[in-house]
């Protein structure tokens, strides 16, 4: 049995409990694809389906991974629902703290990405995808995707939600607190207009030394100050320059603490990109079916995250990691197991789940 046919029927068996689909076969193509990206540590289809364990020819795969992504009665969306509610229902017990950001993806598109942060790493949760190029979108967007996860957060869940200077919108802080008990804690730009009082002026006129931090509470944001906020300078001893940050919450220290995990995002999308999948090199054009893509990327990815959890967890991370500290990341320990049981032929189940204990979903 080769390696590659053995992730595919473990994967294969283990959908076929969670998942149930209309058609059997979209089912089989979605464990072809996930074992393939995983095997081939790339989401290029043409690379995926030379990594699929079928007895048909590797063309004849990739045309049958091609016809999955555009097939319009696949809802994406539905079928990551479980998932996403069982990972916030696990991690429900602490503050849920969410980071909204955007990516390139495809040929021509961009993905706007909601995860939620869990050990150094961003878990996700809902995407929107688009025609365009790297640099801001729309507030109404950044809307959209957060009113996707609204209605999953468990009652009574406390949410802080993180965003860099694309996401300062009037709009969208507007939004969250018409309709949310949401904190937020987001980057802003030295050039916006604050009103504080009588007084009119730019952020950066406020006056901040290195390794000093300062806070202004109500104060309108912009000139037309719809939105009042807290403002916090910031200008680490670390830093070149300083840094803004508009919040709802109280705390300017509280704050600070939360946005310094606002960079763990990008340890999802590198994972998904240059360290990881390759998603960025896909030729796919069309956002429909780059949005599929990323439900086996996705999909593919959160089992790696559970694998390197299980490693830790079973303390077995001596065995591919150094014996005296641990230097890999959770999803280098998840893939880095995967190769090491494939290669010695020790059985292993995909795990999609937090079906652990407390302890274990805490493991440092």
């Amino acid at each position: 049995m080769t390696d590659r046919y053995q992730v595919y029927t473990k994967v294969l068996k283990v959908l076929r409990g969670m998942i149930k689909l209309s058609h059997p076969g979209h089912l089989v193509t979605l464990a072809m694809m996930i074992a393939g990206i995983v095997v081939s540590r790339n989401a290029q289809l043409s690379t995926v389906s030379a990594e699929t364990a079928t007895k048909a020819k590797d063309k004849s795969n990739e045309m049958r991974l091609r016809r999955w992504v555009k097939h319009a009665g696949i809802d994406a969306e539905a079928i990551y629902l479980p998932f996403v509610r069982q990972i916030l229902e696990a991690l429900s017990t602490a503050p849920l703290v969410l980071v909204i950001d955007g990516s390139q993806v495809g040929r021509g598109c961009m993905v706007l990405m909601v995860c939620v942060l869990y050990k150094k790493r961003a878990l996700p949760l809902v995407w929107i995808v688009y025609k365009g190029k790297k640099g801001h979108t729309t507030a109404a967007r950044h809307i959209q995707a957060l009113a996707k996860v609204l209605p999953l957060i468990p009652t009574d869940s406390e949410v802080v939600l993180l965003g860099d200077a694309e996401y300062d919108t009037c709009e969208m802080m507007a939004w969250v607190a018409e309709n949310t008990a949401w904190s937020y804690v987001l980057r802003t730009s030295p050039q916006i207009y604050l009103q504080e009082g009588l007084n009119h002026q730019p952020i950066g006129a406020y006056p901040l030394e290195k390794g000093h931090v300062f806070q202004r509470n109500q104060v309108g944001f912009t000139q037309d100050a719809t939105v009042t906020v807290n403002l916090i300078g910031w200008w680490s001893a670390y830093y070149d320059g300083p840094l803004y940050l508009v919040t709802n919450l109280a705390s300017g220290y509280r704050a600070c603490r939360h946005y310094q995990r606002r960079f763990q995002i990008e340890t999802f999308f590198s994972d998904q990109k240059s360290r990881g999948f390759h998603i960025h090199k896909s030729h796919l054009a069309d956002p429909a079916r780059l949005g599929r893509l990323l439900l086996a990327a996705c999909l593919a990815y959160l089992w790696i995250i559970c694998q390197g959890l299980l490693v830790i967890a079973e303390k077995k991370t001596g065995l591919i990691d150094r014996t005296d500290r641990r230097d890999k990341s959770l999803f280098r320990l998840g893939l880095d197991w995967i190769r090491y049981a494939l290669k010695r032929n020790l059985d292993f189940e995909p795990v999609f789940f937090f079906q652990f204990s407390e302890s274990f979903v805490n493991v440092r």
